[in-house]
């Protein structure tokens, strides 16, 4: 997230059909930028640290002859929380500058987006996009023909899905044409468990993501020994919002909806035993949406003699 300040000051505007945007000026700090996911040329996508993204100085260049569209319109119809999209895309006047995005959630217009100073309007893109790709990645032709197709590989996030296509580079960006949107199944599920030592030896936590607050849904774990009896235990909830950044924009354009975090606590494991477990939701209509079923192995004794292998992440992030 950054703290610096930044500003937009322009008319009336809305995303739809027919969009007619008029003139608008700026005011940005130098620190304006974002660290997205961008592709390289050997086919991998991967963190640029300090790349500067202009959205601050995003303008409106749509054309109705451009396009963009994303398919399939519906995301993880068997459970999956990861799938590839294909995005077909053409624009009648390409360049090497143009770049396709990703945002989520789908409407990223500044009508979004609540005022951080209430003298200023803010910036005429709300959020930063997830990752991008150049137009003539896989399309060593796009310059010519102005047509392009090339696939973006999608987590599930808790809301929908939609792609843009930009010309002017990163650091000039103009708005042409924006895509479908598209959605996963039920994005508000429980997803992405993580595990960890509990406080003794014999307890492990289990920490997940989910769309549901504490007055939607009751959050637990239903776990047990492998083909054994199941018990649930209780969840709790935690979640923050845009107040509690310090200023734009870090609560303009750096800002996404955290979702809402749980905690369980598996106490009394037997060591070396494996365990089942599944997130839940009780839903106050009475039904559960769960999440798949994962197995974990417990604990060792303390001291006891065993092969342990430790795996060290730094700064992962969060979804």
């Amino acid at each position: 997230m950054f703290c610096s300040a930044c500003s937009t000051v322009l008319t009336s505007y809305y995303f739809g059909q027919h969009i007619y945007p008029h003139s608008n000026s700026r005011t940005c700090s130098e620190s304006e930028g974002s660290t997205i996911a961008s592709s390289t040329g050997d086919g991998w996508e991967e963190s640029i640290e300090n790349v500067h993204l202009g959205i601050c100085s995003t303008t409106y260049a749509f054309d109705d002859r451009a396009y963009v569209n994303v398919t399939p319109t519906v995301l993880g119809v068997k459970g999956e929380t990861t799938v590839w999209v294909t995005v077909d895309f053409s624009s009648p006047t390409p360049s090497n500058d143009d770049w396709i995005a990703v945002f989520s959630p789908a409407n990223f217009s500044a009508a979004t987006c609540p005022k951080d100073n209430p003298y200023v309007l803010p910036p005429m893109l709300c959020t930063a996009p997830l990752k991008y790709k150049y137009a003539n990645y896989t399309n060593p032709n796009y310059r010519k023909t102005g047509k392009g197709s090339m696939k973006f590989q999608l987590i599930k996030q808790r809301s929908d899905i939609s792609f843009a296509l930009f010309t002017g580079g990163i650091s000039n960006p103009k708005l042409v044409a924006v895509s479908n949107k598209v959605a996963f199944v039920n994005p508000n599920a429980p997803v992405y468990p993580r595990l960890a030592q509990g406080k003794v030896w014999n307890e492990m936590t289990v920490t997940w993501t989910s769309g549901y607050g504490i007055d939607e849904a009751e959050p637990f774990v239903e776990w047990g020994p492998k083909g054994g009896a199941q018990v649930r235990s209780p969840a709790g909830t935690l979640t923050f919002d845009r107040n509690t950044m310090c200023a734009a924009p870090a609560r303009t354009v750096g800002w996404r909806d955290p979702g809402y975090i749980h905690t369980s606590f598996l106490k009394e494991l037997w060591p070396n035993k494996g365990y089942t477990y599944k997130l839940g939701h009780r839903l106050f209509n009475g039904t559960c949406v769960w999440s798949q079923e994962y197995w974990f192995r417990a604990s060792p004794y303390p001291g006891q003699n065993s092969l342990q292998r430790v795996i060290i992440f730094g700064d992962m992030g969060k979804v």
